[in-house]
């Protein structure tokens, strides 16, 4: 068996791995290159997709793997097409470190995953705005087609036979599934959102594991207990095993975490921003049961209200269950009274009333079927109850506080500590605006990693031939794994 780590090294995250076994080819995850991409690029400076693969390969931000990318994207690098090279690729969860790439993959090789990071994935490529965040499905890019009058037009997703569905394939746990001289089987895990999963992969040479990013402190731990049991019993030879927080013997815990989320809550007199990770359905739930304690509604926004609703009984509670915010667009029409229009004659006419046709206009197609359902609420609801509500916030809907204009509110940082200069930076302007409106921060956060010594003890427990470290700035203290 063949073993190549085409990212992921020295680094955490970019996970690409690929498996070769008599003539055999699968891909373990295929994800983004924070480390990589953030030495070149930034949210305002973005690789190119006129320049087709082009900008990623001068980069390394992707292996150049024949027979592995889209064929609209070879043929604008004036390529010729490729016989497929790999037959299929497991994800292990729907973090963009682990599958953003699948995008310039070609649709013809076989995605295997759960049925929640498809609906991650899914609720990501319909509500993203990156030109690189179509993930399910895939659109003809650089080609033209002739109009009726011969002249030609661009192909854009309003051409439904140049939308290409992915071959998407929801594994069950328990299940193997049989690519050429591999077996694999899917083992669900604990992670920061739901759907992660580890994988072990059989063979005539051995048996392979491969952790995915996992941990031990989540609500789901008794999912990675069992992952490791059943490793330790199938006596593999390899383990790729990833290692975020092997050099950190900190002991998280996510009841610790709603536990703190709710005395803060407590004693908040008006209202609570948090920020946290989108779609950590664990922390979204500590919140909503925080919430819930100090009798608070808790409000999310259009992008969580989105992925609530797709997760369906996946998610620990339904949508009708909290308050979805409506947020201020374009010309604010959702907030307003009355619209100003030109008569006939060329004066400026107010008419009392705002048609929803015109507020719909306003919004994106996913979003609209939120704006007017009865549990959906604007900012002057925030203004007019403020000790009622626990608000999902973030940095880029912080713009809202000019309307809400909040007195003796609070905001909950409950996500990671930056690790990039960007990051850095966007967390000072924060803090300028938390300090403009008089915003006391306060922290409640647990990891998505397992620690170091955790990460250890499964080491020791699985008992592998080989260890491959992944994921992990410190490979070399895996060493210590036999002491």
């Amino acid at each position: 068996m063949k073993i190549q780590l085409l990212g992921g090294v020295k680094e955490i995250g970019g996970n690409k791995i690929l498996i070769e076994h008599k003539g055999t080819k699968i891909l373990l995850d295929f994800g983004m290159s924070f480390k990589q991409a953030g030495k070149f690029f930034s949210e305002f400076l973005q690789p190119r997709k006129s320049n087709s693969l082009i900008d990623f390969y001068e980069f390394n931000l992707l292996p150049d793997i024949k027979g592995t990318y889209r064929e609209d994207y070879l043929r604008h690098m004036g390529k010729e097409k490729e016989d497929k090279g790999v037959d299929a690729i497991f994800l292990s969860h729907a973090h963009a470190d682990h599958s953003q790439y699948i995008h310039f993959l070609r649709t013809d090789i076989p995605v295997y995953c759960t049925k929640a990071t498809k609906i991650i994935l899914q609720a990501l490529e319909e509500t993203g705005s990156n030109p690189f965040s179509d993930l399910i499905t895939a659109c003809e890019s650089f080609l033209y087609y002739i109009k009726r009058d011969g002249g030609l037009s661009k192909i854009d997703r309003r051409k439904d036979e140049y939308v290409k569905e992915r071959k998407f394939n929801i594994m069950e746990t328990g299940n193997k599934i049989k690519i050429g001289s591999l077996e694999i089987e899917m083992i669900p895990v604990d992670h920061s959102l739901p759907g992660a999963c580890g994988y072990i992969i059989y063979s005539d040479e051995g048996n392979l594991v491969y952790t995915g990013d996992i941990r031990f402190h989540g609500s789901n731990q008794e999912l990675s207990k069992k992952f490791v049991e059943k490793s330790k019993e199938i006596k593999p030879k390899w383990l790729i095993c990833e290692g975020t927080r092997i050099d950190e013997n900190r002991i998280d815990s996510e009841e610790e975490v709603k536990n703190k989320i709710s005395k803060i809550i407590s004693e908040a007199k008006g209202l609570v921003f948090i920020e946290h990770p989108i779609r950590d359905l664990d922390r979204v739930k500590s919140i909503f049961e925080a919430s819930k304690e100090n009798k608070r509604e808790f409000v999310v926004n259009l992008k969580l209200a989105y992925l609530i609703r797709e997760l369906g009984d996946l998610c620990p509670f339904s949508l009708d269950n909290v308050k979805i915010l409506v947020p201020i667009k374009e010309w604010g029409m959702v907030c307003k009274e009355n619209v100003y229009f030109v008569n006939s004659s060329g004066e400026v006419v107010c008419k009392n009333g705002v048609e929803n046709e015109l507020i719909e206009k306003e919004y994106e197609k996913w979003e609209r079927e939120f704006i007017f359902k009865e549990n959906s609420i604007t900012y002057k609801e925030l203004v007019k109850n403020p000790s009622k509500y626990v608000v999902s916030m973030n940095l880029w809907e912080i713009k809202h506080l000019v309307d809400i204009k909040p007195k003796d509110a609070i905001w909950i940082k409950s996500s990671c500590e930056p690790f990039s200069e960007e990051m850095e930076l966007d967390e000072e302007r924060k803090k300028n605006w938390l300090e403009h409106f008089k915003i006391k921060e306060f922290f409640a956060h647990a990891s998505g990693h397992a620690s170091g010594n955790e990460i250890r003890k499964m080491v020791k427990d699985i008992n592998p031939k080989i260890l491959i470290p992944i994921h992990t700035e410190h490979p070399k203290m895996f060493r210590e794994r036999r002491k």
